[in-house]
């Protein structure tokens, strides 16, 4: 085939019998519900992040219409609002986004990891499944809109003029955020003040509850990802001597970032030391490949070409894929 690059590392994508793919992760199946995908499919799909109207069969061989979308490492379906059967007259008024909205859609679907979507007209649509640890669904929805604030605030200038509007998958967590109940736990009381603190930076927000997956009784302790450029704000702080066997990490006392950083190096301890700025973590010396590693992704900052001129700064968004272990 004609050579084609990766959306995101711009490397040519090679291909098997089943899909084509890319050293970054990226892959796409070379047939997708009962479609076989041509190459031109493919270039379009890596060149522009989606391809137009396609038909496609279900599982039940009934024919419906979408677009593929570049999702992170993945593709999803984009349906026509008219053709897509999913989903309430709630969940569909956010479906038509405009210049003085952010999106953002959170969903832990089991405990300790979210889906994060972002949208906006000024900034590339991001993704990414984010692991924080032994973390309760409303706990990480919570981390979920931390995050979006402040990667919204980083890459909007004019943020101060934008509504964002948040879609959860926790019923919990939508009343603790509406203000409508208030957590009995302190320390839920101080992720819910945080939250709203961060919000406070645009002109309005607005949360609703629209559950899509039922929750699985599943988890653990350890991100075996390093998500990619949720943290693009965030600025590398360590210290360490020719001596010391371990390395000291300074983070800011957001509670998104080390309950995510406590889950990519669950051997790191946390060091009881008073400091008004920073939450103070050890981790042993030869971890310090990993650790940069965990900085230069969570870092990371985020672009598509094709957008607008205003991102010419960016580089592209995509799912994590290097861990700890």
């Amino acid at each position: 085939m004609d050579e084609i690059l990766c959306i995101y590392c711009k490397k040519t994508m090679k291909g098997d019998d089943k899909k084509w793919f890319c050293d970054c992760g990226m892959a796409v199946w070379k047939i997708t519900s009962g479609k076989l995908l041509s190459t031109s499919i493919l270039k379009q799909l890596m060149e522009q992040g989606q391809t137009e109207m396609l038909n496609f069969r279900s599982k039940k061989n009934k024919p419906f219409k979408a677009r593929l979308v570049v999702n992170g490492t993945r593709t999803e379906f984009d349906f026509d609002e008219d053709s897509s059967e999913d989903g309430d007259d709630e969940s569909k008024k956010y479906m038509a986004l405009d210049r003085k909205e952010i999106r953002v859609r959170v969903e832990s679907g089991q405990p300790g990891t979210v889906d994060l979507t972002i949208e906006s007209v000024d900034i590339p649509r991001f993704f990414q499944k984010i692991n924080f640890g032994l973390c309760s669904t409303r706990e990480v929805e919570c981390m979920g809109v931390i995050v979006a604030a402040d990667y919204a605030k980083h890459y909007i200038p004019d943020c101060k003029e934008k509504t964002m509007r948040i879609q959860v998958n926790s019923e919990e967590f939508s009343n603790y955020i509406l203000r409508e109940t208030k957590p009995r736990d302190k320390e839920m009381q101080f992720y819910i003040s945080y939250a709203w603190e961060k919000l406070s930076a645009f002109r309005a927000f607005e949360a609703v509850y629209t559950p899509k997956k039922r929750r699985k009784n599943e988890g653990g302790n350890v991100s075996r990802k390093f998500p990619y450029g949720i943290f693009p704000w965030l600025n590398k702080n360590t210290e360490s001597q020719e001596s010391d066997e371990n390395i000291r990490v300074f983070l800011p006392r957001n509670p998104a970032v080390y309950k995510q950083f406590k889950a990519s190096f669950h051997v790191a301890q946390l060091l009881d030391v008073e400091d008004d700025e920073f939450i103070i973590y050890e981790v042993p010396i030869e971890l310090e490949k990993a650790l940069d590693t965990w900085f230069s992704m969570v870092c990371s900052i985020s672009n598509n070409s094709s957008n607008s001129s205003n991102l010419n700064n960016f580089n592209v968004v995509q799912e994590g894929t290097t861990s700890n272990e």
